[in-house]
């Protein structure tokens, strides 16, 4: 559950403000001034800050000074009755995340919050702390399992890895797999998706930059390359990288040091680098997206990983867990799953993978009661005859289940064009914002 931080001095917008989030699901502490919430500041951990700018003493964007200056990097957004250009640029340059106008709906608010909340947390940090609830791989497949036993014998040596694989085959968990499985696994394990981040954005979380380096660079601050010089940077979505930088990342794996963004000084670095994809990388190189010197530096030793309908096993596995997790989760008993049901997933093509899977199992635990069938599913169909007579789907349920895979493809195909930004994504399917807010909420929809 994310923490938030509200400044604001007029009591009754803080009050509705804190009610509002509240009941969004976040955790709200709340200041009447900036002096106030300094206190708060240093005896707690936000996710975010909501701060107004015009404060009695020390306003929104002194404050936000006062903490980038301090080293503080929570996101933080400006809200102000006082809307300007001159002002949302020195609230941005200041390292700002977000600039918000009065009056605003409530609705546009909490989805900026987390809009920014997400953005910031693209970039994993933290080092992994594995729990009882930790994501693991689990299998039966034969194939997988063999590719399990090579990684470990790979995680010894640190070369780089790519492995290949659509969307939810569980790039990331092998990554993490082979990283638990070597020397460096009481180091920080970091990931960063590369096709989520602007390319100037991304060449200072891998390299660092250094303070005025750019507008923003209000200090300095380390890449991942430093943070995880004795752990492991996995690059999600590594065909997505910019040629230009793909050199500068050829020369840091292979000199083994990296310079930061406005800085000439060398400094050592030796990470272990994994790379995943979903992309055919050799057609990247015949049309020139990737370079080929690069791709043989991350290709040392590679893993294709078979999707989730070439594993049958793992479906029924698969769904048995999610229904348990998320049954406990939800404090019910876990429902049963009928055999249609069943049957019905692992002939379903699942083009989403065990991500796919585990939403429409989350989904099926909240919509049954004491037994999953097919409608709790909520899948697009495949309309093949056999499939029809089999699952007895009526005409009319057809037709729904096919409009809905439709929307979903296209919303999840604009949103990613627009990289993730919500008002833009609803202009361009020409739909309002709120409209396109409450598709993604039904759908449950996320990049």
């Amino acid at each position: 559950m994310h923490k938030l931080l509200i400044v604001e001095d007029t009591d009754s917008l803080r009050d509705v403000l804190a009610t509002v989030l509240e009941q969004e699901g976040f955790l709200v502490d709340a200041a009447a001034s900036a002096e106030e919430s300094l206190p708060l500041l240093k005896s707690n951990s936000y996710d975010c800050i909501l701060a107004d700018f015009k404060l009695p003493e020390m306003n929104g964007l002194e404050l936000l000074k006062e903490l980038r200056n301090n080293g503080s990097e929570v996101p933080y957004i400006i809200m102000t009755a006082y809307g300007s250009i001159e002002l949302a640029v020195d609230a941005m340059k200041s390292g700002a995340n977000d600039f918000i106008s009065k009056p605003f709906e409530s609705k546009f608010l909490c989805a900026n919050i987390k809009d920014v909340i997400a953005h910031n947390r693209i970039i994993n940090r933290e080092p992994i702390q594995l729990t009882s609830e930790s994501p693991s791989i689990e299998t039966k497949d034969p194939e997988f399992l063999k590719i399990l036993s090579q990684a470990k014998k790979v995680a010894q040596v640190d070369s780089t890895v790519l492995l290949l694989g659509e969307s939810g085959t569980g790039k990331e968990l092998t990554a993490r797999f082979i990283h638990e499985h070597s020397k460096r696994k009481d180091e920080p394990f970091v990931a960063i998706n590369c096709a989520a981040i602007p390319s100037e954005l991304l060449e200072s979380e891998l390299f660092g930059h250094s303070k005025g380096s750019f507008t923003g660079a209000t200090q300095d601050r380390k890449g991942l390359f430093e943070y995880a010089s004795k752990g492991t940077i996995f690059l999600d979505e590594i065909g997505d990288m910019p040629t230009l930088l793909q050199v500068k990342l050829l020369r840091a794996l292979q000199e083994g040091e990296i310079r930061r963004i406005g800085s000439n000084t060398p400094v050592k670095v030796n990470p272990r680098i994994i790379a995943a994809t979903h992309k055919d990388l050799e057609d990247c190189i015949a049309t020139g997206h990737m370079r080929e010197d690069f791709y043989y530096r991350i290709a040392v030793i590679s893993f294709q990983l078979p999707p989730l309908r070439k594993r049958p096993d793992d479906i029924e596995m698969l769904t048995r867990h999610f229904i348990d997790y998320f049954a406990r989760k939800n404090g019910r008993p876990a429902p049963k799953i009928s055999k249609d049901a069943m049957d019905f997933l692992r002939r379903h093509p699942l083009p989403g993978n065990t991500r796919e899977l585990e939403n429409v199992i989350q989904r099926a635990v909240i919509l049954s009661d004491d037994l999953i069938e097919i409608e709790h599913l909520g899948l697009g169909l495949d309309i093949h005859f056999d499939t029809i007579n089999e699952a007895r789907i009526t005409l009319p349920a057809i037709a729904e289940q096919a409009v809905r895979k439709a929307e979903i493809d296209l919303i999840m195909q604009t949103l990613r064009q627009t990289m993730g930004n919500k008002s833009k994504a609803a202009k361009l399917l020409g739909v309002s914002y709120k409209t396109l807010l409450n598709k993604v909420k039904e759908y449950q929809l996320s990049l």
